[in-house]
């Protein structure tokens, strides 16, 4: 069991949390939570051993028990296969998680070291998980991670027998995988025994009842206060005054409990526009998007999915105009303005500050400019600073005060929820849910996703299959089916039998892959990538016998 008790920490003179307590027992998954910069991960560098703290006390913790996702990691090994070998780890179970949280075949002889930040960042993670330590340490572990990766993470998490404590601010995480919450908040930790929608409701039901204790102190307070001022100067009141005052003066005031709201975020009325507000026919770019075809209709609040490198932020800048298919057609409706937010933040000049983005783009006061910062949380020296200074989630905040300033009834948003905390993520979504507009969004936020698409479009790269004449284009957006021929050499009833044949074999390749999560004998684990080979050829041979019969 990991027990702490009144632990206390400061930055110089700048307190970050005070008399932090809780247990957590063999076994528990425990999520931990708060606003950016409250002091959720210098929590887990206290815990780890990385970091001092000034009071209070720690037990239950060993440095060779724990397992952490370094941040800055430095490979040894020539090759990812071998540094994943290197711990001491069978060659299945290495390739099992790799191939889980998205690394291909080919990337399994490359050198660890050339992997970019995100995929470094992965890297890590997989040899966290592999070294399947007593108490597992994550921060932030759905960062980098595609849909698929994480719904691998978390089919692997929650059959993970040993403590799990992940700084996160996952919703469906929490929701899913999490069986409590510390909610780290004005210098307090809260505990919760709950997931991520419980934990808010009963956040929520705490903060009414110290609201309203708080309010009822203050009428006593002020009731005392009163009389202490009436009485104190005349001779027969004055000893009770006295009493009054003492009273006041051993009172142990309750703090007004912070709100939870973050500052509500409208993106105002859409404009009207044509019914069709986007098409796209047969779009080709270089060697990442190949044959893309789809239609988003006034009002549809769309979600593109799809694995890491797939094209889908390039998908989106072609659609905007900063970058050009090489063949296709992009078609705008009637009277749509698109406002488009990237992931990259490339609308934002680097050099200039929050407040100058606002005034010089659309020529507004500074008092304006200052209150459409403040309703995104962006106050004081913070909008003052240059741009390029900023944290992620900062960047991402000026970046929609801007585009709430454009007007656009077309949204085009790229990982809107990067970098922000929870109280931030629910203002946006509320948001995207009461905008009248069309949207069309690309996220790993699968909360955000289900709480505000209507439809996804999943964005897939299936190997390419030679198509004989007369074989209608596939559309990508439905790529979960086969491509449907018109070639009159086969009948109808061919084609449906071979489709509902692939349809089947694919739905029995993610059964086997889910069992394949959570195998952890050995024996099985062989068995089971057998029946995942097998599979594979089967869905490829019955692929080829669509186009070839």
């Amino acid at each position: 069991m990991i027990q702490l008790d009144k632990v206390t920490k400061f930055y110089g003179e700048r307190l970050i949390f005070s008399d932090v307590s809780f247990k957590i027992v063999d076994g528990e998954k425990v999520g931990i939570v708060g606003k950016n910069g409250a002091g959720k991960s210098t929590l887990i560098k206290i815990m780890m051993g990385a970091e001092e703290f000034d009071a209070g006390n720690i037990s239950g913790l060993r440095a060779e028990d724990i397992g952490y996702a370094e941040q800055i990691p430095q490979f040894k090994k020539s090759t990812l296969l071998a540094e994943m070998l290197s711990i001491g780890v069978e060659e299945f179970q290495a390739k099992k998680i790799l191939f889980g949280l998205g690394f291909s075949e080919f990337e399994l002889a490359k050198n660890p070291n050339e992997f970019s930040g995100g995929e470094t960042a992965k890297i890590a993670l997989a040899k966290a998980l592999l070294a399947e330590p007593r108490i597992l340490i994550l921060d932030e572990p759905t960062n980098h991670l595609d849909i698929y990766a994480i719904d691998f993470l978390e089919d692997f998490l929650k059959n993970y027998r040993y403590t799990v404590i992940a700084v996160t601010h996952d919703r469906h995480f929490l929701q899913n995988c999490v069986d409590k919450i510390i909610d780290i908040e004005n210098g307090k930790a809260t505990v919760y025994a709950a997931n991520y929608e419980k934990f808010i409701q009963l956040k929520a039901e705490r903060r009414e009842y110290e609201l309203k204790a708080y309010e009822k102190q203050q009428e006593e307070i002020a009731k005392l206060e009163e009389f202490v001022r009436r009485n104190k100067v005349r001779a027969s009141t004055a000893r009770r005054a006295r009493s009054r005052q003492i009273a006041l003066d051993k009172m142990e005031r309750l703090e007004k409990p912070p709100s939870n709201d973050f500052v509500k975020v409208k993106l105002g009325d859409a404009a009207e526009s044509a019914n069709r507000v986007l098409i796209l026919d047969d779009i080709n770019f270089k060697n990442i998007i190949k044959n893309f075809s789809a239609e988003i209709f006034k009002g549809e609040k769309i979600g593109l999915i799809g694995r890491n490198g797939i094209g889908k932020s390039t998908l989106l800048k072609i659609i905007v105009g900063d970058l050009r298919a090489d063949s296709g057609t992009v078609k705008i409706g009637n009277r749509v303005k698109i406002g488009y937010l990237s992931q990259g933040h490339e609308e934002l000049n680097e050099n200039a500050t929050a407040i100058e983005e606002l005034v010089d783009g659309f020529n507004l006061t500074l008092e304006r400019a200052r209150a459409e910062l403040a309703r995104l949380d962006l106050f004081a020296q913070v909008v003052e600073k240059p741009i390029a200074d900023m944290s992620g989630g900062e960047k991402t905040r000026v970046a929609l005060a801007k585009l709430i300033l454009t007007g656009a009834n077309f949204l085009i948003l790229d990982e809107p929820t990067n970098h922000l905390d929870l109280p931030a993520r629910e203002a946006i979504e509320a948001a995207l849910r009461e905008f009248d507009g069309t949207i069309l969004i690309v996220t790993h936020d699968r909360y955000l996703l289900d709480a505000v698409t209507s439809r996804v479009i999943e964005f897939e790269d299936k190997p390419e299959i030679p198509k004989p004449e007369k074989i209608s284009k596939p559309k990508p957006a439905k790529t979960s089916q086969p491509p449907k021929s018109k070639s009159p050499e086969k009948s109808t009833q061919q084609l449906e039998k071979l489709e509902a044949q692939i349809k089947m074999a694919e739905m029995e390749l993610k059964m086997i892959e889910r069992e394949i999560n959570a195998a952890v004998e050995p024996a099985k684990l062989s068995e089971l990538a057998a029946a995942h080979e097998l599979k594979l050829q089967e869905i490829d041979e019955l692929y080829l016998a669509f186009v070839e019969e």
